[in-house]
């Protein structure tokens, strides 16, 4: 039989939920099946077959027609895992053109989750942070970091969680949103548990509460699924950070909202963390994109990136809407 390299891509690169450990995870803090846990269940099936079929066929119509194929709810997941296995073959390829790149461009609606994949790339391969993101799209390296942070909280869970340390090279703005992809991975890591998501945040420095419920906010949004009675505990818990669990919230509702696959549980959320729909919430980031002035040859150490100025203006529109009722 003669192998053809996407099927030694996928041979040696490909991972599953088994392998992983991930599905012992989710049953021994559960304990018993949840909601969650199912959701959790199908979202990480639905990202490594996305990931999976990448690397094996790169980007062709049979992977568009593999992601096409899910439901409204899971969807968005598998073209974040599809994001990840075209970065792969990026990285680890002599070609000069970029897979990933044309993905964004063939599917604009996607490229903040394709970013997020490609995040998660550069994390397990080791790569260089740094290097990978100054020939990022200013707007979009915030969510490779958030990726990358992820990938940590969840595959490096005893240094980047339990140990709190931040990667060398993760430095300036990008420690932001690194932790903001950290508190999505507590999220994932005990299955939408809210007793055990905030007791293992509030292990960590003060400094770091307000990125992390972020992170926390667009994960419980985006990802869920729990109830309305737990949806409420988490934004009690969350105190003097609630606005930043809104923030993470409202962009959940935007990365819905591009792809157009809000469901209900994602205006369910919304209603509780920002007291609108989610395509209301989704909206407020479109006034504030409407005004940026984006360099996009901006260096990538500096004070205030422009995606940290589209951040204070969304929660600007929510505060002022929120006023407004």
């Amino acid at each position: 039989m003669i192998l053809n390299g996407g099927f030694l891509r996928r041979f040696l690169l490909g991972i599953s939920i088994s392998t992983d450990g991930l599905e012992t995870l989710w049953t021994d803090f559960a304990g018993i099946e949840t909601e969650s846990t199912k959701q959790l269940r199908s979202s990480s099936n639905a990202f490594f077959n996305g990931y999976n079929t990448a690397l094996e066929v790169g980007l062709s119509h049979i992977l568009i027609s593999e992601l096409q194929a899910f439901n409204d709810n899971l969807r968005g997941f598998a073209y974040e895992g599809a994001g990840m296995g075209l970065a792969m073959i990026d990285y680890t390829s002599f070609s000069k053109e970029s897979k990933l790149q044309k993905f964004v461009d063939e599917n604009p609606n996607y490229k903040i989750l394709a970013h997020i994949g490609a995040g998660l790339a550069i994390a397990a391969l080791n790569r260089d942070i740094e290097k990978s993101l100054a020939l990022m799209n200013p707007m979009q390296r915030s969510w490779v970091i958030d990726g990358y942070g992820f990938y940590n909280g969840i595959f490096k869970w005893k240094q980047s969680v339990q140990k709190q340390i931040v990667p060398k090279k993760v430095t300036g703005y990008a420690r932001q949103a690194f932790d903001r992809g950290l508190g999505r991975s507590l999220w994932f890591y005990f299955a939408g548990n809210i007793d055990r998501i905030v007791g293992q945040l509030q292990k960590f420095p003060e400094s770091r509460h307000a990125d992390m419920w972020s992170g926390i906010g667009l994960a419980s949004t985006y990802a869920g699924i729990v109830s309305k009675e737990s949806l409420r505990n988490l934004k009690a818990a969350a105190g003097s950070y609630t606005s930043d669990l809104s923030l993470g919230s409202i962009q959940a509702a935007n990365i819905r909202y591009l792809a157009d696959n809000i469901v209900d549980y994602t205006n369910l959320a919304c209603s509780i963390f920002c007291g609108m729909s989610a395509e209301d919430a989704a909206k407020l980031t479109f006034k504030v994109m409407e005004g940026l002035n984006i360099n996009e040859q901006e260096a990538l150490l500096v004070d205030q990136p422009i995606y940290e100025t589209y951040r204070e203006g969304i929660r600007t529109q929510f505060i002022r809407s929120t006023v407004a009722t």
